[in-house]
């Protein structure tokens, strides 16, 4: 090992690949890209995580781990909108790497621990088993889906198609709106949208 080199750990090359995903994407991180990044070559990145689907998953891992979680003690509702802004931050903090987090998430503590705490507020919301995994993939599909186009356009493609050429008279609705659909005030939709879910939600619940 040459002198003044840092030491590499399964901590510091996860790191250094988010911080590389976050400038040039996920398709363009290679093991051998990493190695230069850290001073290393790739095959000394081997010995600390067996490739790359690991190394993804350890990435996807710490992302949870920087969420915080919700107060045990505070309201079921308040708690799943304290798991809904750590989503968004998450998201919004590494966009290149939100899709793999949300579709392949590694059953690693930090991954258990978020879904045990989403469960566990919608189970003390008063709701029985079966609504409660109704409402759970409910709380998914709307978290995921709201900030996969709210990542999506964060990488610079709009979240729906360019539509200034379509006919008037064929679509007049989507001639009519079509072009406002990219302006997009996310945060406020995001909100909307987790609000919603909990008047679906809130009246099955057991009061508070």
């Amino acid at each position: 090992m040459a002198t003044g080199r840092i030491p590499l750990s399964a901590e510091r090359i996860s790191a250094k690949a988010r911080e590389l995903i976050d400038e040039i994407g996920l398709d363009a991180l290679s093991m051998r890209r990493l190695g230069r990044a850290l001073g290393y070559e790739a095959m000394a990145i081997y010995k600390h995580v067996p490739d790359k689907q690991a190394l993804l998953d350890l990435v996807v891992s710490d992302l949870y781990s920087d969420m915080s979680v919700p107060d045990a003690a505070a309201a079921w509702d308040d708690r799943l909108r304290h798991i809904a802004c750590e989503l968004r931050a998450m998201a919004l903090a590494s966009p290149h790497m939100f899709v793999r987090a949300i579709t392949r998430p590694p059953g690693t503590p930090a991954v258990t621990k978020h879904v045990e705490n989403t469960l566990a507020a919608l189970r003390d919301s008063g709701l029985n088993e079966t609504q409660v995994i109704a409402s759970f993939w409910l709380f998914v599909n709307t978290t995921s889906g709201a900030l996969l186009a709210e990542t999506t356009a964060l990488s610079g493609d709009a979240p729906v198609g360019n539509f200034d050429g379509v006919d008037p008279q064929e679509c007049k609705a989507l001639a009519q709106f079509g072009s406002a659909l990219a302006d997009c005030d996310f945060a406020m939709i995001y909100d909307q949208g987790i609000e919603t879910l909990m008047t679906t939600i809130a009246p099955e619940a057991s009061p508070r």
